[in-house]
């Protein structure tokens, strides 16, 4: 319920930007996930970072390449579980497995990369 809660704080837009750590987004997109299918919930959520960001002053902080890849990742491991479980069994979610996914640092940094949601780049 925890992901739930703070699901609903995110598409409030009032996210705070400090203390929400990369556990907090893994478990509010696994809870997006299971309240909608993949593009609602892909829509929504981006919509409650982004906007949480520019309320914090910190629009530049939103990568659209980021959020879609990280909840893509989420969406293939996800089984009927609750987000806390998820969260717990799944802490390899990081930043290293958007990279062995084809996301190098040249593409998350990329500057269409905070406003679409580019495809990872093949090997």
């Amino acid at each position: 319920m925890k992901y739930d809660h703070m699901l609903d704080t995110i598409l409030s837009g009032k996210v705070p930007c400090t203390g929400f750590s990369h556990a907090d987004h893994l478990g509010t997109a696994h809870a997006a996930l299971r309240r909608w299918e993949f593009f609602e919930a892909a829509h929504r959520y981006a919509d409650g970072i982004r906007a949480s960001a520019t309320a914090a002053g910190a629009s530049e902080k939103f990568n659209a390449t980021l959020t879609l890849a990280f909840l893509s990742l989420v969406a293939e491991r996800m089984g009927d579980e609750d987000s806390e479980t998820f969260v717990a069994e799944n802490a390899d979610l990081t930043m290293e497995a958007l990279r062995r996914a084809g996301y190098d640092a040249a593409r998350l940094e990329h500057p269409k990369a905070r406003a679409v949601g580019l495809l990872p780049v093949s090997a």
